[in-house]
């Protein structure tokens, strides 16, 4: 019985650190600039990148998931009558919205003990994740001239992965317990 509740707080433990790495994820690179621009960037770095959403040179070096965020909220209301624009503005910031959401319920309710829950919000996560990759990489912002991946790019959805695979033998071994 001992044995089974180390596991089971070991298991807790990677899913909550889990979701805070992911949380970090957040506002590490998702997209960093490379080669000239890059150095032209770095040569210029108060220079207004976007004045819009007041981003110079030095913060679109390396551009976070929330950065990112900002100008898709700033996008779904400024495209200039472009309904295309303000689509993908609107999707990446729903799927921003539930990765961060997903994020903080799958800690809730990982807490709570609420296993079922928190399988649902960590397949929500890593649907929401793959997502947002697949439509950064299919409208060929990444990879590209200026920009390559960031760590978060790979490392959100490797968070969701080891999130779902400890909820799920956290239920596994809680049912072989039951019929013992």
């Amino acid at each position: 019985m001992e044995k089974e509740n180390k596991l089971k707080i070991i298991l807790k433990s990677v899913i909550v650190i889990a979701c805070l790495i992911a949380l970090v994820c957040l506002i590490l690179p998702y997209q960093s600039s490379i080669d000239e621009y890059r150095k032209y960037l770095q040569e210029n770095p108060d220079t207004m990148n976007v004045k819009e959403v007041d981003l110079t040179n030095k913060d679109v070096i390396d551009i976070s998931i929330l950065e990112n965020f900002k100008l898709y909220s700033y996008a779904i209301n400024n495209t200039n009558n472009n309904s295309w624009m303000s689509a993908e503005a609107t999707i990446n910031f729903v799927l921003t919205i539930i990765l961060i959401a997903s994020i903080i319920l799958i800690i809730l309710f990982t807490l709570l003990n609420k296993k079922i829950i928190t399988i649902i919000f960590s397949v929500l996560l890593l649907g929401s994740a793959l997502l947002m990759n697949y439509d950064i990489v299919s409208r060929g912002v990444i990879p590209s001239s200026r920009y390559t991946y960031g760590i978060s790019y790979y490392l959100l959805p490797i968070m969701a992965i080891i999130m779902l695979a400890s909820i799920i033998t956290l239920m596994v071994k809680g049912r072989k317990n039951k019929n013992k």
